[in-house]
Formats: structure tokens, C-alpha cells, sequence
């Protein structure tokens, strides 16, 4: 019986295939042919329906939790009044702490909702035009990745990312931005290619420099950084001309695979750029590879499942699933750690009814991306220091420009949303003892002393304030504790010596 329910099981599988071949030869069949005049290698570019819909899911989910992870930067801008834009024509538009803080929640949320495919061609638009302001706006962001994203968000707004009608994973969509965007990705891999031509880089210095851990080993191990170096070159003026051409994505698809997840493995901090690029490979691996990994799953009986779970939030229990989005994504807002979270959720209830307003056809979806965006908040709030390193900054930048209460309000917010971290109450105790706050400031000092027991610097401003106040004994005491938990802390051996030279 089991022999008979397996071969049953691949009867089936093997007839929905048969059924999905049909389907598209009807698709292909019906669809308009490029026209004579219009140049094939732009507008007769495609790809599986397939395709299309995992890389829009990963890219931009991927796009989504960058953005919040930048969300920490935002104490830089606007620090002191001053800043240069990138344009000109910005300096008078420059994002400031808040601004830029609610441009990545906001930028988040609609790359969320485009990973879902809701409303893609309005979200795109808004997303692409917060992005470019948000990188063009300073040269704080000096990062030229970026640069490429936005390119290519300005390019996915033309990509048909929406589901045609009848559409089946193996559909052919055709899209000449797709096309471009690969391109640019070919223009990339050429400049980095020219730019390495140098003496610093051939020899192997510079790559030297930039890798560290088991990768560094490895090469040092293998073949040495000089050899590596210039492979490093030859893979990618290998993928600037390959990346972009069907016929030599069996070339392009492992090489760029292998080189990005190498810059992975070297521990460069350049924020996601490096899964994005991974991410992108989605469209360059060749469509035979996903068709056949989706002959071999359980494609056709989860796209039955999920048909049937889309009918039936088709009527009210879609306007059901909306209610309870709206509300549970309110919720996640007014609990997440970020600053000015509770506002821009208020804000984005609005989005929620614009967008439902703007496309009725698809109620469920809208309320299922909204659901998910709020979700994918919490969740890297949660499992990220972005929120406490953002009024870390905050506080740093501040107390630098000589602000001492902003400095402490913003370490006080830090002690709220990471009340376990030895840092925010080192900084909060130093400033309250700086302006005679002397009990509270205090008790931070010694909250940070629990919280970091192998570190000195809470020991040394303790002692620092009890020296200035007649109390030397105690201040020797305290510096001596210092050193024990961290002895190789120049500060505390420093003052210590100081001290009991003194005495002596």
C-alpha cells in the first residue's frame, strides 16, 4: 500500500507539471509579441513568474531589515547645525535625527509591503524618493552601495511585480528594467574591477588589511592574498560581462554566488549589502534551476492550500483580517523600543486605509503586509542592539557638543529600553555626578559596576568623584577594585600609582 501511495503521490505531481506546461503554452500563446521595431534584447527580456516573486520577497525583505538597522545612525544627522548634502540642492532639505529616524521606519514598512506585493506600484514610487533623500541628503552616508540600491529602486519601479492574471510559477514576465538593473550590476562589477588595478591592491595589501578570522587563515593557508587578490579582479570583470546574459548565467550564478558569500565570511561591516547582492543572484540563477526545484516540491499542493485560504479572505473574513491588523500593528508600534515608533504607527494606519481605499481588490493582502511590516519591526527591535546603540549615539553626539541635558536625557531613555546594559548607566551616572546629582548618580555608577564586571571605567569615575569630594581613602579603595576586575586598564593603573605615590 505504501509503494502504491508513493507512485500515487508522483502520479499526481507529475500531472500538475503537465497541467502548469499547458497553462503557460496558453499564456505564451496569448500574449503580445515584441514588436519588430523595439529591440529584443530590452524588451524581450524574461524570466519565470517564479523567479520574479522570490527575488521581490527576499530583495526586499532584505532592503526592510537594513533599514531598520540603520535606524541607530540617526543621532549623527543634524548633530550641531551642520551638515553637506551629496546635492546641492539638499543642503536645505538635509534629514535631522528625527526625520531620518522616521524615514527607515517608514522606508521599512513599504519594503515590507512590496516584498508581500501589495501595492507595489504606488509603494515603490514613495520608497525610492525616501531612500534617495535619505542617502543624498548627507555625506554622513558615505557608503556608495547605497548609491546602487537606489538605482535600482528607481528601476524596480517599472518591473511588473504584480501577479498577472492566470500567471503560473513557469510564466514567462517580461521586463526590460530587470534587464537594466542586471546591467548596472555588470557596470558595478567593471568599475570595482578597474579600481583594484593598483600596486595597493595587486600586491595584496589592501585585501590583507580588510579580512580577519577563519577566512584570513584560510587564504594565508591556500593560496595568499597576492594570488587571491588578483582573482578577486578576474571574477569580476568575468561578472561584468556575464551577469546580464542568459546564456552565461551557469558562469555568473556560482562565481558572483561564491564572491559575495566570501565577503561575507571576511567579517566586512557594510551593513546587508553583501546579502543583498546575495539576493540578487535570485534573478541571474538560471530558471531551469528553479523550475526543477519546483517540480520537486510541494509547490502545487501549497499553492492549492494557499488558493483556498485566498478565497476565503476574499469576502468579510478579509475585512476581519484588516481590523486585526490594524489593530495588532498599532500595538507592536507603541511597544517597540524605536523613538517616534508609536507616532508613525498612528501615521500608517492612515497608509493602511489609503492603501486599502487604492487597491479593494486585494483587502487580505494589504492587511497580511501591514501585519508583517509591524512584525518585522518587533522582531529586530528585539533581536538587535539597534534601539539602544540609537540613544547611545544620541547621547554620545550630544554630550561631545556640550549638551548635557539632551546628553541625559537620551541615556536615560537608553537605561529604559536596555536597563540590562552597563554602558547607559556609566554614561547617565558620570553625567548626574557631573552636576552634583550626587545619590542618583551614584547609584547608576555602582548599576554599572554590576552590570560590567570586567570593566574599570564605572570604578574610575566613582573614584574620580570621591577624590574631588576630601574622600582619598575611599578613592583608593575604589581604583584598587577597578584594577582588580580589569587589570590591564591604563586609567585605574594610572590613577591608582597617582594616588598612592601621593600618599606615600
Amino acid at each position: 500500500m505504501a509503494k502504491k501511495s508513493k507512485h500515487g503521490r508522483g502520479k499526481q505531481r507529475r500531472q500538475a507539471a503537465r497541467d502548469e506546461r499547458v497553462a503557460v503554452e496558453k499564456v505564451i500563446a496569448t500574449s503580445p509579441q515584441v514588436p519588430a521595431e523595439e529591440p529584443a534584447f530590452w524588451f524581450g527580456f524574461d524570466v519565470s513568474w517564479a523567479k520574479l516573486v522570490l527575488g521581490r520577497f527576499v530583495l526586499f525583505l532584505l532592503l526592510a531589515i537594513d533599514s531598520l538597522l540603520n535606524f541607530s545612525h540617526a543621532p549623527r544627522y543634524g548633530a550641531g547645525d551642520f551638515n553637506v548634502a551629496q546635492l546641492p540642492l539638499l543642503d536645505g532639505l538635509a534629514p535631522t535625527r528625527p526625520s531620518y529616524a522616521i524615514g527607515q521606519l517608514a522606508c521599512a514598512y513599504l519594503f515590507a509591503l512590496i516584498a508581500c506585493g501589495a501595492a507595489t506600484r504606488i509603494a515603490l514610487p514613495i520608497v525610492a524618493a525616501i531612500y534617495g533623500w535619505l542617502y543624498f541628503g548627507s555625506h554622513l552616508d558615505s557608503y556608495q552601495h547605497h548609491y546602487l540600491m537606489w538605482l535600482i529602486l528607481v528601476l524596480s519601479c517599472f518591473v511588473p511585480w504584480q501577479k498577472p492574471a492566470d500567471a503560473v510559477p513557469a510564466t514567462r514576465i517580461r521586463s526590460w528594467a530587470l534587464r537594466l538593473i542586471l546591467v548596472q550590476l555588470g557596470i558595478l562589477y567593471l568599475w570595482a574591477a578597474i579600481s583594484k588595478i593598483n600596486p595597493a591592491w595587486v600586491d595584496g595589501r589592501t585585501l590583507s588589511q580588510q579580512v580577519v578570522g577563519s577566512m584570513k587563515s584560510l587564504i594565508t593557508s591556500t593560496v595568499g592574498f597576492k594570488i587571491a587578490s588578483v582573482m578577486v579582479i578576474l571574477v569580476e570583470l568575468t561578472l561584468a560581462f556575464t551577469v546580464w546574459i542568459k546564456r552565461t548565467w551557469w558562469i555568473a550564478a556560482p562565481l558572483g554566488l561564491l564572491l559575495h558569500i566570501g565577503i561575507v565570511m571576511t567579517g566586512l561591516e557594510i551593513g546587508l549589502f553583501a546579502w543583498l547582492m546575495i539576493g540578487m543572484y535570485i534573478f541571474v540563477v538560471p530558471d531551469r534551476i528553479w523550475g526543477w526545484l519546483a517540480e520537486r516540491s510541494p509547490l502545487p499542493t501549497l499553492r492549492g492550500f494557499l488558493g483556498v485560504v485566498a478565497d476565503w479572505f476574499a469576502g468579510a473574513a478579509g475585512w476581519i483580517l484588516w481590523v486585526i491588523a490594524g489593530a495588532l500593528g498599532l500595538i507592536l508600534a507603541l511597544v517597540a523600543r524605536y523613538d517616534h515608533a508609536g507616532a508613525v504607527g498612528l501615521v500608517l494606519i492612515a497608509a493602511l486605509i489609503g492603501l486599502t481605499i487604492y487597491d479593494r481588490k486585494h483587502v487580505a493582502r494589504i492587511a497580511l503586509a501591514h501585519l508583517v511590516a509591524f512584525t518585522l519591526w518587533t522582531i529586530v527591535d528585539r533581536a538587535t542592539t539597534t534601539a539602544p546603540d540609537y540613544y547611545r549615539f544620541w547621547g554620545g553626539s550630544s554630550r561631545r557638543l556640550g549638551d548635557t541635558k539632551t546628553a541625559e536625557y537620551a541615556y536615560r531613555k537608553m537605561t529604559e529600553v536596555a536597563p540590562n546594559e552597563g554602558a547607559g548607566h556609566f554614561q547617565l551616572g558620570r553625567l548626574l555626578l557631573a552636576r552634583d546629582a550626587s545619590d542618583e548618580g551614584l547609584t547608576e555608577l555602582h548599576r554599572a559596576e554590576e552590570l560590567e564586571p570586567l570593566k574599570a571605567r564605572a570604578y574610575v569615575a566613582e573614584a574620580k568623584w570621591l577624590l574631588q569630594h576630601g574622600r582619598r581613602d575611599e578613592a583608593i579603595a575604589k581604583v584598587r577594585e577597578g584594577t582588580i576586575v580589569e587589570p590591564t586598564d591604563s586609567e585605574a593603573r594610572s590613577l591608582l600609582d597617582s594616588l598612592v605615590g601621593g600618599t606615600k
